[in-house]
């Protein structure tokens, strides 16, 4: 335990980069652009407060910062006009494919660095770690 502390201090962590792109408004980016793409769906505050584990009074804080960017738009549910929508706009789906883009190559370049079996050996520790 001791060397996998002293280690992970010493040397430049490489989901350090990663980590930073999953916080806050870009947590949020990258929600709604994976739903708009693959789920083909708009989300609601509260979905998202669900799904990126947040309180509403931080997705509300993101969304307004987001909308003031330029990035999102709220509008009203066609069939249930009480609720509200969020898409992204262009210049948000733009943003949320780069932070993607830099993800997938960050992911890329540990498994390089790690090799096949390494990464395979990686993922299945992570996997059993989210299991607890």
């Amino acid at each position: 335990m001791y060397k996998l502390f002293k280690v992970s201090k010493t040397k430049k962590d490489p989901m350090d980069e990663i980590r930073k792109l999953n916080s806050g408004e870009n947590g949020i980016l990258k929600t709604l652009y994976f739903y708009e793409e693959n789920e083909k769906r708009l989300l609601t505050p509260s979905e998202l407060c669900r799904i990126q584990h947040l309180t509403s009074g931080r997705i509300a804080t993101a969304l307004k910062s987001l909308e003031r960017k330029l990035y999102i738009i709220r509008h009203t549910d066609e069939i249930d006009h009480r609720k509200i929508l969020i898409k992204l706009t262009e210049l948000g789906k733009k943003v949320a494919k780069k932070i993607f883009n830099k993800i997938n190559s960050n992911i890329q370049k540990i498994i390089n660095q790690l090799g096949e079996h390494d990464a395979n050996e990686y993922v299945r520790i992570l996997s059993r770690l989210l299991d607890l």
